[in-house]
Parts: C-alpha cells; sequence; structure tokens
C-alpha cells in the first residue's frame, strides 16, 4: 500500500468516485476533502480497486473513512480492504475504526465482515438536509420567522445586491471573512491550516481547478457584508461549503441563504447545510430552518480477533 496527501492533481479521482456513490454526504466532494485535508491530516490509496481515506487528525483518535468503491461494489473486496486497512493502522500504532460513515454505509459491515462491529451514531457530524424549494420561498408557519428577518432587513437597509463570485471579489471574502473572525473564537487555530478560514481559502486558491463550485456575494449600501460558496453533492443534491456575513447586520444570513438557494441551484431537490459540530449556536440555526432529514453519520468499531 502507498499512501498520499491529497493534493489538486487528485481531483480527477476523487470525482470520479464520489459521483459513482451519489451521496447525500458532504465529505463526498473534492471540494471537502480537499479543503480539510490539513485539518484531517488525511492520506488516501487505493485498495482493491477501492478509494481508502485515512485521517489522522492532530485532536483526535486516527480513523479510516468507509472505503469506497471505484466501480461496482464487490463485497469480497471490501472486507479485503478493511483487512488491509487493519494492517496499515497496526503498523502505525493505530486501532483501526471507520469515522463519518453515512447511515447506508452501515450494511457493507454488517453484511460482509465475519467480525463483530459496534455502530455508534454521531450526532454532531451528521448534516441537516432541506428542501431547495422551502429555502427559496420559506413558505409555512415553521418559516414565518425567516421571512420576517429578511421583511426587517429589507425595512431598514432598503435592499440589498446579489452578486456572483469571481476572482475580482475574492479579497472581499478573505475581507468578510476577516471581520467574522474578529468577533468568532472559532478563528483561534493553534495550526492555522487547521482553520475554517484556511480551509475557506483553499476553495478561492483553486477555484478555477475544482469546476462547479459556485458562490455568491450580498452587498449592502455599498459595501459587501456576505458571501457564500457551494456545489452539487449528486444530481438532486447541493452543498453549502461556507457562508459568512457581518452579523450586525440583521436578517443578513436569512437573505443569502434564500438568494444563492434560488439563483444558483433552483433546479436541485436537496440542500445540504453541512452539520452542526455540536456547537449549540449552529444547531438552533440550522434546525430554525427545519431540516427535511439528517444524514445520519456514525464510528464503526470492528472487533477483530
Amino acid at each position: 500500500m502507498s499512501w498520499k496527501e491529497i493534493e489538486i492533481t487528485d481531483i480527477d479521482i476523487f470525482q470520479k468516485t464520489f459521483r459513482n456513490i451519489g451521496s447525500r454526504a458532504s465529505e463526498m466532494s473534492f471540494a471537502n476533502m480537499f479543503m480539510w485535508r490539513k485539518n484531517y491530516n488525511t492520506r488516501f490509496s487505493i485498495i482493491n480497486n477501492m478509494l481508502c481515506m485515512a485521517a489522522n487528525p492532530r485532536k483526535y483518535k486516527p480513523f479510516a473513512f468507509c472505503p469506497i468503491p471505484l466501480g461496482a461494489f464487490n463485497p469480497e473486496e471490501f472486507k479485503d480492504t478493511v483487512y488491509k486497512l487493519k494492517e496499515y493502522f497496526d503498523s502505525q500504532g493505530w486501532k483501526l475504526f471507520f469515522g463519518r460513515v453515512e447511515e447506508r454505509m452501515l450494511d457493507n459491515f454488517k453484511n460482509h465482515l465475519d467480525v463483530k462491529i459496534t455502530a455508534k451514531k454521531i450526532e454532531a457530524i451528521s448534516d441537516y438536509i432541506y428542501d431547495t424549494e422551502s429555502l427559496i420561498t420559506l413558505a409555512g408557519k415553521k418559516l414565518s420567522a425567516k421571512r420576517n428577518h429578511i421583511n426587517r432587513f429589507l425595512r431598514e437597509y432598503g435592499g440589498f445586491e446579489y452578486v456572483e463570485l469571481s476572482k475580482e471579489y475574492f479579497s472581499e471574502c478573505e475581507r468578510i471573512f476577516d471581520e467574522w473572525c474578529n468577533g468568532n473564537d472559532r478563528c483561534n487555530c493553534d495550526v492555522p491550516e487547521e482553520c475554517e478560514k484556511w480551509a475557506c481559502s483553499q476553495l478561492l486558491e483553486h477555484w478555477d481547478e475544482i469546476p462547479g463550485l459556485k458562490g455568491a456575494l450580498i452587498k449592502v449600501n455599498g459595501r459587501f457584508e456576505a458571501f457564500t460558496i457551494g456545489e452539487m453533492l449528486n444530481n438532486d443534491t447541493a452543498v453549502i461549503h461556507i457562508e459568512k456575513g457581518n452579523a450586525d447586520i440583521h436578517g443578513i444570513y436569512a437573505v443569502i441563504n434564500r438568494e444563492f438557494a434560488e439563483r444558483a441551484f433552483s433546479d436541485t431537490k436537496y440542500i445540504n447545510r453541512e452539520e452542526d459540530m455540536g456547537i449549540e449556536g449552529l444547531r438552533k440555526a440550522k434546525q430554525s430552518y427545519h431540516p427535511s432529514g439528517r444524514v445520519w453519520k456514525y464510528n464503526i468499531y470492528p472487533e477483530f480477533r
């Protein structure tokens, strides 16, 4: 087995493999794996015609992502790959477990391994899924508060300008992110490459090399105050990777959320707005849009003899 860091030149193998499984999990996009590669300290290898990724985060125990077939799923190849991953983890002095495993992948472990497994649902890393139409129309009593936020924004600021993201506005995105960081302790990273700000910079730096990325900014009174970045995750689902704005402007997040959904992804059925990381404020914000579902993710602990 040979293991290597994820580089921009690896995009084809990742995109082809992720398209093959049609996942709704936010990790199953090259942009996601690439932008967070330093945070996870990710390495990958092709074993038995399966894409295997191993993470060795500085703050957490090493884990493997679920092996993903490059073509048709083969139970025997999956089983042998798990054992080869165990050999690799053993050689590193690590105990193998699988992290961020999408619920629909559980049967791969339950049905095709000859060892007992324990599956633990991890709510903090499970994605929130929304009906695109609901995010655009904000119809119904449950979303009346969102409509009120936007109406108040329009009363107080008189309107806004929606601008599609392109290279000429990257510096504005960086400024907005810097200002967001000044009021948010989530930017206080011991290692800059592990921060969301650095992850975002990777999307901007490699914008032309990652096809399918879309973004937008909102300008209020002549100044850009929010930006967002997303892409298609599969044939009917988009994913939002980044959304940052000036929280002092009431309703700015409700505006950019609705406008980006309508103008960039109106032809999709669902939008994945990723996880809440166990952060109470994020959880409340994501639940306030009343998701239509979750992409439940698990840790899988095999008990090898």
